[in-house]
């Protein structure tokens, strides 16, 4: 018995000791090692950008008198899933820059309108460029990013960019008057639950139904005033695929056409398809036709009235300044 308890004992005495050993060589190699840097680890892998003479004009132009931040070097992560977008030639990006200066913030800062302190607190934070299309999974090039916030607006078809072209200047600011319209929703809250019951079996679930009818249509055709979105109750095709784009691009399509041309899409919208010998099926076109043009008139006067009254602008008003900036941005490029 007096064996095993001193068996005991012993084994108990080396394990103490071999548990001070170790501890003593884990003390020992801590001190070797060299102290923590105070410097982070994030900041050891920065790279340091120096600032271009383009930053410059930016910081002068966009951030410092109205706080936004334009990120036209490529960012991947800021792009949306699926999109064919890859980054923009430096040599376009001053002039996509100056042509959404002078047709959008100098709209609505113009002494007639809003005043140059009217967009202070209303505008995006930031602004990424893109050279490519912004196209989705189904093929349909689209006006923004559905995945980002209204704080954001993305500009895609960088590298094609020509302020002399019409149709060039006319895809770009169908796209901004369209995003910041997005924005102002959100600052400026409106009644969807109203404006959705207007025409709220008619919005569709994804792009597929139209992107056939889309095709191949390029530029105004594909962003302009639709036939076939008009004699379904809608301005363009892009309405079509929610309440809140529907609201977005009313605003984003009186900003780039002309009111004749927005009557002539009413007009469109009430006029019925010929069913030929068949007169039952003209009656359900006879009533289709009906319904689009009550549809589409509500909807207008539903946004006009908010912009009245939420943004303190007659968009009627804003309309024929839009254009006629327009029109002369083009003419002196």
């Amino acid at each position: 018995m007096k064996t095993i308890i001193k068996k005991a004992k012993f084994r108990s005495f080396i394990l103490k000791n071999l548990c001070i050993f170790a501890a003593s060589l884990l003390l020992a190699g801590c001190e070797k090692e060299a102290p923590l840097s105070d410097q982070s680890i994030v900041d050891l892998g920065a790279v340091k950008r120096e600032q271009t003479e383009l930053d410059k004009w930016i910081l002068e132009t966009f951030t410092l008198p109205y706080g936004i931040e334009v990120e036209y070097r490529w960012d991947r992560n800021v792009a949306q899933n699926g999109s064919w977008i890859y980054p923009p030639k430096i040599a376009n990006v001053k002039s996509v820059l100056k042509t959404i200066k002078t047709l959008w913030i100098a709209l609505y800062t113009s002494p007639e309108i809003g005043g140059e302190k009217f967009l202070l607190g209303k505008n995006p934070i930031k602004i990424y460029m893109y050279g490519g299309k912004n196209l989705d999974g189904s093929g349909m090039e689209l006006l923004d990013n559905p995945e980002a916030t209204t704080n954001e607006i993305f500009l895609y078809n960088v590298n094609e960019f020509d302020p002399r072209n019409e149709d060039k200047v006319f895809v770009l600011m169908r796209s901004v008057h369209h995003q910041f319209a997005k924005h102002l929703m959100v600052l400026f809250p409106y009644n969807r639950n109203k404006f959705l019951s207007i025409s709220r079996n008619k919005y569709l679930e994804s792009t597929k139904p139209i992107a056939g009818a889309v095709g191949a249509m390029q530029g105004r055709q594909a962003f302009g005033l639709a036939s076939y979105a008009n004699r379904r109750g809608f301005f363009t095709f892009h309405s079509l695929l929610s309440a809140e784009k529907d609201f977005a691009e009313i605003i984003s399509a009186k900003l780039t056409h002309t009111p004749k041309e927005i009557l002539t899409a009413l007009i469109e919208a009430k006029t019925p398809y010929n069913a030929g010998p068949d007169s039952d099926l003209q009656l359900v076109y006879n009533e289709n036709a009906r319904q689009a043009y009550k549809e589409l008139v509500e909807k207008q006067a539903f946004v006009e009235e908010y912009f009245s009254k939420e943004i303190k602008l007659s968009l009627n008003y804003l309309q024929l300044i839009s254009i006629k900036q327009m029109k002369a941005f083009i003419k002196q490029e």
